[in-house]
């Protein structure tokens, strides 16, 4: 739930605090207001298509392909179909099905830091730019991809996490350039100043230092790494752990506190493991 929390307040926030460039200059997109139709790429405040196929009806057997230049109807296939809810297309029928048993050792999943994959691989349906995908079809590629390291994380995942670093960046009240590692290191893509970051979160993973007997904090073995606080806590995630705040704190401001969500996270069961409180 708090997930999802957390993406929602990030699109409420992205008009007045995201941070749209490699420096702490305004949000490119502050002063744009683009049609019905189009989105505004906050790298260079110019309004893009969001998808050629708005509008577009494609008769049996045909659909609309979204990487030409006008919508065109074409003879419908596994290359042009988007399925959601976790279903695949099938190769016989262009169409949408429920996947099969997995094979043993194929990836379904990962054990990742919470929110990471639900606030910066694609929460407003805008990625990729030249044809945007649905954020469910993007997380259950990113949680199926057991590549994403080296030159996968920096070409197929680490260009869509630096947009949204840039949005996270604004939550203190819209003050860029204050989020942990940033301008840590240049590249060439349009959010250089978020690359370094991004490609750390890309190969998302939940670390736990098993030498360490105190386990008190989230983001800990992350924290001593960096130096962002010294410490000899396990890391990890307990169930009592307020995650989406100290993932706010360190996306916003470089530090393990400081930005809350306002939403308070009881520390003491209150039924029966695994569940805090009961259902609302």
């Amino acid at each position: 739930m708090k997930s999802s929390i957390f993406s929602a307040m990030a699109l409420l926030l992205t008009a007045a605090a995201g941070c749209g460039s490699s420096t702490s200059t305004p949000n490119a997109c502050s002063t744009v207001t683009c049609s019905a139709s189009q989105f505004c790429d906050a790298a260079t405040g110019a309004c893009k298509t969001a998808s050629v196929c708005a509008g577009v009806t494609c008769g049996a057997g045909t659909v609309c392909d979204g990487n030409s230049a006008a919508g065109t109807c074409v003879v419908e296939s596994c290359g042009l179909v988007t399925c959601s809810m976790g279903q695949v297309c099938n190769t016989a029928t262009a169409t949408c099905v429920n996947p099969g048993v997995p094979a043993l050792g194929v990836q379904i999943d990962r054990m990742g830091r919470p929110a990471v994959n639900t606030a910066l691989t694609n929460p407003y349906d805008l990625y990729p730019t030249a044809n945007p995908e649905t954020s469910d079809v993007t997380k259950a590629r990113y949680n199926s991809d057991a590549t994403a390291s080296g030159t996968t994380l920096a070409t197929t995942w680490s260009p869509a996490i630096q947009k949204h670093l840039a949005i996270l960046d604004g939550l203190d009240g819209g003050v860029c350039g204050n989020q942990f590692a940033f301008n840590f290191t240049l590249g060439t893509t349009n959010f250089p100043a978020y690359s370094f970051l991004a490609n750390v979160l890309a190969g998302d993973a939940l670390l736990v230092d098993t030498s360490k007997t105190t386990c008190a904090q989230y983001l800990a073995v992350e924290a001593n790494a960096t130096g962002i606080v010294a410490n000899t806590d396990c890391g990890g995630r307990k169930l009592s752990y307020d995650t989406i705040d100290t993932t706010y704190s360190v996306l916003a401001v470089g530090s393990l506190t400081g930005v809350s969500d306002n939403i308070a996270q009881t520390s003491v069961p209150a039924a029966t493991f695994p569940f805090f409180l009961p259902p609302i």
